[in-house]
């Protein structure tokens, strides 16, 4: 009955929507038409979710993040509905391929990666928890840059993720909102606490708003994410009247669109500028007045908002949320400053992605004072409150208190926007142990000590069901056979998967999961790339943003010293194919030069005859969730080889591991609780650790390299190597990184990072032990799932039930 409403919806949509029939239909438009006809069938459920909401009147949680990375909706969106077989029969009766049409959608990447793809996961596991929630963020025009390869240069193009239309979003103009920027100061009559003053002749920009609907899996729950795009106001600027230029006054007013227009680069966060601030304030003050708009509708009291409304920020990059709600509070709802402020902190809770201080959000204040100029007397106001408070406990020495201040004095003051964050929230938290305890210990150091925040740790997960379920369907039917399909909503299950370790059928089905997935991978990149993966090779892969911490170099001085051996005569006991993917943040040259040097050694390899079914060398370009959901499944070494004490946590490990790829791993973020769970005779543990590091009192990288033969022989190799390409030379500043600085320990780690990799090659080689320890990866990784993320922050963080 389901697929024959399919059916029809699809026909009705392609008809009468799309204006096409099955003769002039294209795939794009089959994949429309599919696509409206699946939501068609989830918008009841929608509708109803929030009517249950809003009778219920419960405590909501509003999740505010800069970045979703959502990938593709279609495929998620069936599973989650339980429409999967249903599906199937519709492509089938009408003559298409589902995977043709599946390929179709674009990836919805607004986001530069971890964080937005963690804001996915969490809005997937809330609905599937039936937790009242709903997400804000931005819809921005361009989503994050495609990726081109020429000659080993990585070319940056606009991606209009927009362009042939988007069935997932609706609009809601009826809750649209006008944002205020610039504008002046006029004293006021107030009477309460701190200079009262009025936010007049503001600029306005109008934020109107994008529904994404989010449904849990085989619940009746849909929840929602809003995205807002900036619009133009109708009316003119207020210097229109002075100047009289039509023409001039549309091209000034339409400027304001511009704020949503293109995600803003993941770069240093010092290089703070007006797009990059109006950016952030347009979410939370759109995001925050809508919050206040809902509870409006069914609450009296504004005292009573912290009962009923929790908010998470996801980074300091909504750290603006602090000031503005205090704003609305105060100057719109007439709360005094005090009951404001403890309100304020009630409802706002905060995760911490940093992992140095140098991390950390930091606003000229100049630039502040020109755009929010409310705001900065607010933060000021909250900064003196705070640092009256520190000197009645008694600290008195100037160093401290500029250290806790929220005001970095300079030659730039500049506000501190994620001790901003630290003192707005009732509840502060790290996203692994690692990581927690930096920022808790050095990072914010004695913030957390002094402040009325509690610090917990919430360890990053993933939503399994799109990256095992859904991604991997061979392995994912395999583990319903052995265990029964409860796992896809209480992953803890997977440990049953354990009582097979010893199986020797079960372990070589496994082997057969994972050859399908390479195989699916190979046929992709053969279509898409033009080229032919061995099959017969260890996939060994290392997805990431390119970057010098990610350490990409440690691998390609690895998989060097692997190509120099061959070349001295020594077979390797295992053959490998080494992927590479990522993107590098536009303006990062080290970076870039890392790109250069890959696809150098790519070249040297892969042309090398001597080579051939020994090892070859792949960087797949445009590496997003799209590429990832082929990558993930086929890896059989998952490279997790970052510095210690940079990463914050990572989620690419988990989604490796639960795929059954044995990780090999630096000791850092997340990789330290994997390598726990998971069992460190399933991990291969390589490196030096945080105290390691921090113990050792002047690191000399000369010294390190001199005192190994094989990394010797390596950057001579590279040297004379580099000399065979016209513009070899534009890696020599990275290699000089290395060898003059190595802030990253690349070469520090290089010796035992070898050695571990000759141990991985004689393991491979051991069919069974290798398959028990993927295995065991799967079975341990329930754990590592984002529903037990979003339970610790419901029950510890936002006080929600479902």
């Amino acid at each position: 009955m389901q697929a024959d409403n399919i059916s029809t919806f699809y026909y009705r949509y392609l008809r009468y929507f799309l204006a096409k029939d099955d003769a002039t239909a294209t795939s794009y438009d089959k994949y429309m038409a599919l696509s409206y006809a699946v939501r068609n069938q989830m918008v009841d459920k929608w509708i109803e979710t929030q009517k249950r909401y809003h009778v219920s009147n419960s405590r909501r949680v509003y999740y505010l993040s800069m970045e979703y990375v959502l990938g593709k909706s279609l495929r998620q969106n069936v599973v989650n509905l339980g429409m999967d077989e249903s599906v199937t029969q519709v492509a089938r009766d009408l003559g298409f391929s589902l995977d043709e049409v599946y390929a179709e959608e674009h990836d919805c990447e607004l986001g530069n990666g971890g964080k937005g793809r963690l804001a996915a996961c969490y809005q997937e596991s809330m609905a599937t928890l039936g937790l009242p929630a709903m997400g804000y963020g931005l819809h921005y025009d361009y989503g994050l840059f495609q990726q081109e390869i020429e000659d080993g240069v990585q070319i940056e193009r606009p991606f209009d993720w927009l362009h042939k239309g988007h069935p997932w979003e609706t609009l809601r103009p009826e809750y649209a909102c006008i944002v205020g920027f610039n504008g002046r100061l006029a004293p006021s009559s107030s009477s309460q606490r701190g200079p009262r003053s009025v936010w007049e002749e503001y600029d306005e920009v109008v934020a109107m708003p994008y529904d994404f609907p989010v449904p849990g899996y085989n619940t009746n729950t849909v929840n929602t994410i809003r995205l807002w795009s900036a619009r133009p106001t109708e009316e003119f600027l207020s210097d229109y009247l002075n100047h009289g230029d039509y023409v001039r006054a549309c091209e000034e007013t339409s400027e304001s669109g511009r704020i949503t227009k293109v995600l803003f680069p993941d770069e240093d966060v010092r290089r703070t500028t007006e797009m990059r601030i109006k950016q952030q304030y347009f979410l939370v003050s759109a995001s925050l007045q809508d919050i206040v708009r809902r509870f409006k509708q069914h609450n009296n009291d504004i005292l009573e908002l912290d009962k009923k409304v929790a908010i998470h920020l996801n980074g300091s990059r909504c750290a603006v949320a602090v000031p503005e709600l205090l704003r609305i509070l105060i100057d719109r709802e007439g709360v005094p400053w005090q009951k404001a402020w403890d309100i304020t902190r009630n409802v706002f809770s905060y995760t911490s992605h940093a992992v140095a201080k140098d991390n950390l959000e930091n606003w000229p204040v100049y630039l502040m004072e020109q755009i929010l100029p409310r705001h900065v007397q607010l933060v000021y106001e909250i900064n003196q409150v705070h640092l009256d408070a520190v000197r009645k406990e008694g600290a008195k020495e100037s160093g401290l208190i500029r250290e806790l201040s929220l005001v970095e004095e300079g030659e730039v003051k500049r506000f501190k926007m994620a001790h901003l964050a630290v003192l707005g929230s009732h509840a502060v938290n790290g996203v692994s142990r690692m990581q927690t305890d930096l920022l808790t210990q050095r990072i914010i150091g004695p913030l957390a000590l002094r402040g009325s925040a509690s610090f917990i740790n919430a360890t990053n997960g993933i939503a399994h069901r799109r990256w095992l379920l859904c991604a991997n369907r061979p392995l994912a039917s395999l583990i319903t056979e052995a265990i029964g399909d409860s796992w896809a909503t209480n992953p803890e299950e997977l440990e049953r998967l354990a009582e097979f370790v010893r199986d020797d059928e079960f372990l070589f089905r496994l082997g057969d999961a994972k050859h399908a997935a390479k195989r699916r991978l190979a046929n992709e990149v053969l279509r898409r790339l033009d080229i032919e993966l061995d099959m017969r090779a260890m996939f060994d892969v290392q997805t990431k943003k390119i970057h010098p911490y990610k350490r990409q170099m440690l691998n390609l001085l690895g998989l060097l010293a692997r190509y120099l051996r061959i070349k001295n005569g020594e077979d390797p006991v295992t053959s490998r194919l080494h992927i590479f993917a990522g993107k590098a943040t536009p303006s990062d040259q080290l970076a870039k030069q890392i790109i250069k040097l890959i696809w150098i050694v790519s070249k040297i390899v892969n042309e090398d005859p001597q080579t051939a079914g020994k090892m070859s060398v792949v960087f797949v370009p445009d590496y997003g969730i799209s590429w990832a959901e082929y990558l993930v499944p086929a890896a059989d070494l998952s490279e997790q080889i970052a510095t210690p004490h940079l990463e914050a946590s990572a989620t690419s490990n988990m989604k490796f591991a639960i795929n059954g790829a044995v990780t090999i791993a630096s000791k850092c973020g997340s990789n330290v609780e994997m390598i726990e769970r998971i069992g460190s005779e399933n991990v291969v543990a390589f490196g030096h650790g945080v105290g390691d590091i921090e113990a050792l009192k002047e690191y000399k990288p000369y010294e390190v390299l001199e005192s190994s033969a094989e990394l010797k022989a390596v950057f001579s190799f590279l040297e004379k190597a580099l000399s065979q390409f016209p513009d070899g030379h534009a890696v020599y500043p990275l290699l000089s990184s290395l060898q003059d600085a190595d802030p990253f320990y690349v070469l520090l780690d290089f010796e035992d990072y070898v050695a571990k990799q000759r141990m991985v090659d004689e393991i491979y080689q051991d069919r069974l032990r290798w398959l028990a320890m993927a295995l065991m990866n799967v079975a341990n990784c329930g754990w590592f799932s984002s529903d037990r993320a979003v339970r610790e922050y419901a029950a510890e963080i936002w006080n929600v039930e479902a």
